[in-house]
């Protein structure tokens, strides 16, 4: 079935076909070679460009990790290229603003070959190569650096007199963009950021790879997003307590600042070890609004609370959200159930050692909507079945 882009794209280069000579795919294990893109509908490109040699991973030296939805850098995306390319090294030094970043030699590889001209005109003596990347800078150095001619339809309805509405229409033409807004596609979302996943897309089309999907894990995988990947501050950890897990208990987070995610978290630790006195976020796992898993403190450790009772032996996960008024999401629901099959089989503790906070303690987290699936048994059934038909892969950092 034919889809829409999403938010991304990436480019290739003037001759790509170097890379497009691959013919033999290679035989991947169950779950391919990241362990963050299972079930993604761009896994397919993922793959082809890993197997190309153009991404090696993002969380290197593991390098087990492909973040697809983290924004491409300008940066990035000219590392991208000049391997796509495979250009050589230059001695051309083409901007001021990328002296010792390492993506300087990328960045010079494909000003000199002409793909990129800067990110400041008229003068254009810098490359911004920190800055995000959007859909029409993509446009204009795909275009530039796969040769396409120019095109005489107007495919988009959103880049009238867009200063990339030529390079949009061209790869347009070229079958390298579908659009941004399926099932219509008549956008193209020009000053949209690129993630990296959609990026692959971009590229697998644009080097005419094959999309090389890998068969599915036995098991549920969950992959948890490193302390480093979201911006936590160190712990101190010669403050906090060691102890032995026995019990998983599920909080919720309450009233939300208006963020999400990374930036929502940071909030949480910062209050946590600068307004409360703690070691560090007092939750050993957090489950966002969209299901993403986050590492939080070492299981190792006693987490906190700023309530009566003593957490010795439990296992905090806190689920983004205020669930006295909201709902769980289906995909939180999901990670949830994962995370405490997990831990259930980790650390040899029964499904019916879950428990909300309010159990422990005179407080209403983790909220009616989340508390009233655990004390149905609904939680721990879906836990328990999950257990028995095979438990979860979980790649902790």
């Amino acid at each position: 079935m034919v889809t829409g882009d999403g938010q991304t794209g990436s480019d290739g280069s003037m001759s790509l076909s170097v890379v497009a000579m691959t013919i033999l795919l290679a035989v991947l294990p169950p779950g391919g070679t990241f362990i963050d893109d299972d079930g993604s509908v761009h896994e397919g490109g993922i793959e082809a460009i890993a197997e190309a040699g153009i991404t090696t991973g993002c969380n290197p030296p593991t390098n087990n990790r492909y973040c697809p939805g983290q924004i491409v850098t300008r940066g990035q995306m000219a590392a991208f290229i000049a391997r796509a390319r495979s250009l050589p090294p230059t001695i051309e030094d083409s901007f001021s603003d990328d002296k010792g970043h390492v993506f300087e030699g990328a960045i010079n590889r494909i000003a000199d070959a002409g793909i990129t001209m800067g990110c400041n005109p008229p003068v254009n003596d810098r490359f911004c190569p920190d800055r995000l990347m959007t859909r029409g800078e993509m446009a204009a150095m795909l275009a530039r650096a796969s040769g396409y001619p120019g095109a005489a339809d107007d495919r988009f309805i959103d880049d009238d007199n867009h200063v990339f509405e030529d390079a949009i229409n061209r790869i347009a033409a070229a079958g390298i963009t579908l659009g941004c807004n399926p099932p219509a596609n008549d956008r193209f979302c020009p000053d949209q950021g690129i993630t990296r996943d959609q990026m692959a897309t971009f590229l697998t089309r644009s080097l005419r790879l094959t999309a090389n999907r890998p068969p599915p894990r036995p098991n549920p995988v969950v992959a948890v997003v490193p302390r480093e990947e979201w911006g936590a501050r160190a712990a101190q950890t010669s403050r906090m307590v060691p102890h032995t897990i026995s019990r998983l208990t599920v909080h919720h987070a309450g009233s939300q600042s208006g963020t999400t995610g990374p930036a929502q978290i940071r909030g949480w630790q910062n209050w946590h070890m600068s307004g409360q006195g703690w070691a560090d976020l007092a939750y050993h796992v957090i489950i966002g609004i969209d299901g993403t898993v986050y590492e939080g403190r070492d299981p190792a450790y006693r987490g906190d609370t700023g309530t009566t009772y003593d957490t010795t032996g439990h296992f905090l996960v806190v689920v983004e959200g205020n669930f006295d008024v909201d709902r769980p999401t289906a995909a939180q629901l999901e990670s949830l159930t994962a995370v405490l099959a997990w831990a259930a089989e980790h650390y040899g503790v029964p499904a019916s050692a879950i428990a909300g906070h309010g159990d422990y303690a005179a407080t209403a987290c983790p909220g009616a909507n989340l508390e009233g699936r655990i004390r149905s048994g609904e939680l721990e059934t879906a836990v328990q079945k999950l257990i028995d038909t095979g438990g979860v892969e979980l790649f902790w950092p």
